[in-house]
């Protein structure tokens, strides 16, 4: 069926460029991110409009009282994954036949973070909230770290470029879940137990997960742990897991702050905003996940095909971006109002300021790439971290004053300036100035 698509689609391509469509390589990655792009939109459109649907269900106090609880343990997250997902892939596309003990051993760092995620979240939130109800949902929810460790599964299937069976996983997973939030909803239920359909989801994900690469001949028992491999692994990926907790921070420490300092209800209409702006995130995940092993082979072979690859998925990331970001701020009146209606009608202006904070994102996980590829994992920790603390500290002084417009225009700030930090740095300065050819041009 693909190879018809092809030979269809060639017809309203110029000649000269034909070949392209012919070429191995270019079928196998284009299918794999058909896959992505496939299940992705398939699960968002289930999960947004369920999402709508609780949203409209809880009102805006409980609909962000489900948000600071999934915030504030997301916050944590860091733990739970030691950043070694990324570093792992890397390491299974340069030895593929030692892929049991790489997952094996990175299965283990990660049960082990995912415990110590669950013993601090329950250490800290003792001290955010004295709220009996609120520390119970966020023990609750913090359980989900454990079986996120499965989804090294989904590190190797993104590997060998074999998104079919992750997106089969999601697919499924999502499918039961949405069902059981709707009758959570019928049924009348509450808070308490859609945080527990949450937990569930995870549960649910990692075992299709399971029967999918067993279904591929593999089996779990295989795995093995080896601890000089689990240093290794570590030394790498201790950049990405302190990057991470930047990321958490100004990713999601807005919403947390918004909750303490305005309460649950400016909080709900607040995580509307940035529901609506961040369903767009998943493209540029999707893209260069798919396309990291080219690039990260393309590294190792030719500075000259790494560049020109580099500099055509910045040209792609920036008008993609550029484009939902206009769109989304000319209609954002009829989407909020629409969708969500009119007590949540208060996330119109902040969702037009946060929305082009997705420009920061789209790029900053564009020059994700050629740090991992080139080792500079570091500069991406310096960057979040830098983007972290200039997230905390404008939060603090904005949200007081002007509310949910401080945090989006702080949001918009700190996101410039960790995507654009590479500038910082002369090791790779020069990929800052590839981003700004490429917006003119990507040739």
């Amino acid at each position: 069926m693909l190879d018809k698509f092809f030979k269809f689609f060639a017809r309203f391509v110029p000649v000269k460029f034909r070949w392209i469509l012919s070429h191995d390589g270019f079928k196998r990655y284009f299918a794999n991110t058909g896959w992505m792009f496939f299940g992705r939109f398939f699960m968002l459109g289930i999960s947004f409009f369920v999402g709508i649907y609780i949203a409209r269900y809880l009102g805006p106090s409980n609909y962000g009282l489900v948000s600071y609880v999934i915030s504030f343990v997301g916050l944590f997250g860091f733990l739970a994954s030691f950043g070694i997902d990324t570093i792992a892939s890397r390491e299974i596309v340069k030895n593929h036949d030692k892929k049991d003990e790489i997952i094996g051993t990175s299965f283990f760092i990660k049960i082990v973070g995912g415990l110590l995620a669950i013993i601090t979240v329950f250490i800290v939130s003792l001290f955010i909230t004295k709220d009996l109800f609120t520390l119970g949902l966020i023990w609750i929810f913090s359980f989900s770290f454990i079986f996120q460790a499965f989804n090294i599964i989904e590190t190797y299937f993104q590997s060998q470029v074999l998104s079919k069976k992750i997106v089969t996983a999601q697919i499924s997973s999502n499918i039961i879940t949405a069902v059981l939030k709707i009758l959570c909803i019928i049924l009348g239920k509450g808070v308490f137990w859609l945080i527990l359909i949450y937990v569930l989801e995870t549960v649910i994900y990692s075992v299709f997960l399971i029967f999918s690469f067993s279904k591929l001949g593999y089996r779990i028992k295989k795995w093995r742990f080896n601890l000089k491999l689990a240093k290794t692994l570590l030394v790498d990926s201790w950049p990405l897991m302190l990057a991470s907790v930047a990321v958490g921070v100004y990713m999601k420490i807005d919403q947390v702050m918004i909750k303490n300092m305005l309460g649950n209800e400016q909080a709900g209409v607040y995580a509307v905003a940035v529901k609506v702006s961040e369903i767009w995130y998943f493209i540029p995940m999707l893209i260069c996940s798919s396309v990291s092993p080219a690039i990260i082979k393309a590294f190792a072979t030719s500075k000259e095909i790494f560049e020109n690859r580099m500099r055509k998925l910045y040209f792609l990331m920036f008008w993609l971006s550029f484009g939902i970001a206009f769109f989304g701020t000319v209609l954002a009146y009829p989407i909020i109002k629409i969708l969500f209606g009119e007590p949540y009608i208060g996330a119109v202006p902040v969702f037009q300021i946060y929305i082009w904070a997705g420009i920061a994102v789209f790029l900053g996980v564009a020059t994700g790439q050629y740090l991992l590829a080139s080792n500079l994992t570091k500069i991406s920790f310096y960057n979040t971290i830098l983007g972290a603390i200039v997230n905390v500290v404008l939060n603090i002084i904005l949200i007081p004053k002007i509310g949910m417009i401080g945090a989006a225009i702080v949001t918009l700030i700190s996101y410039t300036i960790s995507a654009f930090g590479i500038f910082l740095f002369k090791k790779s300065r020069n990929q800052g100035w590839l981003i700004l050819k490429s917006i003119i041009s990507y040739k």
